[in-house]
């Protein structure tokens, strides 16, 4: 049975027993949750995207713990040491402007029939030596047990974590309630110094997004009208952002010039659903956090391992093997 199958199935054996109070549990204060990613979104993506919603993440320092697992060949225990982040999630309102004008739509959109669910994803990838490595994170009940028995939560996995999504808190409520959950990964390479954390499922935001192409195939694009002034363009770096066509240079303008880094980009561009072909690939509303270790593969301490930046959100492509996903990592995007 595939992961996502499976996941499906505990999903729908247990959706009256995921919403327990042991499962859902109110921000006691800080308690260690030190950072914080707010709910972000541009006004573009919330008219792309009416149906929107965003949770706010509060997670602890990456973590260490060694413990005992059982081989499932041999059944002898052995200990293993594995990297963690334990993390509180809340589904919180979106701040954005109220149209009071007749500019309203008088049909608004239906919702889907389909309730919304969270389903988590993560996925740590090493950069080390310029050699990408990718870690799935990893259900292991003996280890999230001592991980639990060390943070004095209830913890839920990746499995148990699969919910409805709830209506969405205010953002002054800080009694709304959570849920706390861990992420374990294992086989982390040892000598790992750098590294970033992606978490995935905290949105249900998207992009159908083709690329990369030249800044002149986009101007070919924009000529025939494969590219539309409200497709959102990004030319591939971390200084660049997603940004409508008809602000990017000359695209839909004669008057303006085209951007300094024109023809040195790796240009992507959107796609509106009734607009996307097979082609497309989907991006998704993504969780990052970088970090660095530097110390050496001897003698491994959770305390070398140090948070780089704020964590932010990104768009990033769903298969994580391609080179395209490579590249956004690189440019944190």
């Amino acid at each position: 049975m595939s992961r996502l199958a499976f996941v499906c199935a505990v999903f729908v054996l247990s959706l009256t027993c995921v919403a327990s109070t042991s499962a859902q549990q109110k921000i006691p204060g800080n308690r260690g949750f030190e950072f914080v990613a707010k709910p972000y979104a541009t006004g573009e993506e919330r008219q792309a995207q009416p149906d929107l919603w965003i949770h706010e993440v509060r997670f602890k320092t990456m973590r260490m713990i060694e413990t005992e697992v059982t081989d499932p060949k041999t059944g002898t225990k052995r200990p293993e040491l594995f990297y963690y982040l334990v993390y509180n999630a809340v589904n919180r309102e979106i701040e954005s402007r109220t149209d009071n004008t007749d500019t309203v739509p008088v049909n608004p959109y239906d919702k889907d029939p389909v309730p919304n669910l969270f389903v988590p994803k993560f996925t740590l990838v090493s950069t080390d030596n310029g050699v990408r490595r990718v870690v799935e994170d990893a259900v292991v009940p003996e280890a999230q047990a001592a991980i639990e028995r060390r943070e004095g939560l209830k913890l839920v996995n990746s499995v148990q974590a699969v919910r409805r999504v709830t209506d969405a808190a205010p953002s002054d409520d800080d009694q709304a309630e959570g849920f706390n959950g861990v992420v374990i990964f294992r086989g982390v390479d040892p000598a790992t110094d750098y590294f970033t954390v992606f978490l995935t499922g905290f949105s249900n935001g998207y992009k159908l997004v083709k690329g990369p192409v030249t800044y002149d195939e986009l101007k070919q694009l924009a000529e025939s009208k494969r590219l539309a002034v409200n497709d959102q363009i990004w030319d591939g770096t971390a200084e660049g952002d997603w940004r409508a066509a008809a602000q990017v240079g000359d695209l839909f303008s004669k008057n303006e010039l085209p951007p300094p880094n024109a023809a040195a980009g790796q240009w992507f561009y959107t796609q509106a659903p009734d607009r996307a072909d097979e082609n497309v690939t989907t991006w998704r509303k993504t969780l990052v956090q970088k970090y660095w270790r530097p110390g050496d593969e001897f003698q491994q301490n959770e305390r070398e391992i140090r948070a780089q930046g704020e964590p932010r959100w990104i768009y990033r492509p769903e298969d994580v093997v391609t080179g395209t996903a490579a590249a956004v990592e690189t440019a944190g995007r």
